[in-house]
């Protein structure tokens, strides 16, 4: 179960344990056992919240995690001209909106065959390298692990703003055009998705990977990424 909806809550809700920090060997033993007994926690792995103070991490603690839909959407356009130059921009975005990253339980574990993260390389191995203590020990345990259990670990931020389009033209002096015999020459060079800006780690913020589902939305799982597309044109006014 990746999401859940709940009466007062938005439809769809992302829905799994909440990290609560990760095991050091003074937390082993100390914080609320999980349930994973086939693979119990180690050091190295995350551990969550006792949401109902029971003493024992199940699935009666999950809560809801994270948010796919955003405050607000934007989006807005930029003209202007100087001399025979002009530039036109045209952005889209999100903000507030929350994405789960589901390709992330390959990435951290070295599942598959595909690219890691860079900060991968600064996980935790043992007690004399603990690496950034920021992301947990590399597991093949699937979902049997503490760590790749779904969890607010896997939530980012998916609020972006995005350069849909950028075009620089110029006009040509109206001599030039005239010997020519045309009324006016004007030559451009135009990018699509020119850039996004996002704190997002994969490929693209703005995913669907469950394809419009009402009750599942948010989820990246390896979506193919937005092409950029670069033109070059001239237009004759004749």
């Amino acid at each position: 179960i990746t999401h859940i909806t709940q009466e007062g809550q938005s439809i769809g809700m992302f829905y799994g344990y909440q990290v609560a920090g990760r095991v050091t060997p003074e937390l082993l033993g100390k914080v609320a056992p999980s349930s994973a007994q086939s693979n119990p926690y180690k050091v190295g792995d995350l551990y969550f919240e006792d949401t109902n103070g029971d003493g024992v991490v199940n699935d009666a603690d999950k809560k809801v995690i994270g948010n796919p839909y955003p405050d607000f959407t934007y989006g807005f356009a930029v003209n202007a001209n100087y001399k025979s130059f002009d530039i036109r921009a045209s952005f889209n975005g999100s903000q507030g909106n929350d994405v789960l990253d589901g390709q992330d339980y390959y990435l951290y574990n070295f599942e598959g065959s595909g690219n890691q993260y860079a900060e991968v390389a600064d996980r935790y191995r043992n007690a004399a390298n603990p690496g950034s203590g920021l992301n947990y020990r590399a597991s093949r345990a699937g979902t049997q692990s503490n760590s790749t259990r779904l969890s607010s670990f896997y939530v980012q931020d998916g609020s972006y703003l995005r350069c849909t389009n950028i075009t620089l033209g110029y006009n040509f002096p109206k001599m030039v055009a005239k010997t020519l015999h045309v009324e006016n020459i004007r030559v451009f060079g135009s990018v699509d998705n020119a850039f996004t800006i996002t704190d997002y780690k994969g490929y693209n913020p703005e995913v669907d990977y469950n394809a419009g589902a009402n009750l599942t939305p948010g989820v990246d799982y390896g979506n193919y990424p937005l092409a950029r597309a670069y033109n070059l044109g001239i237009k004759l006014t004749f």
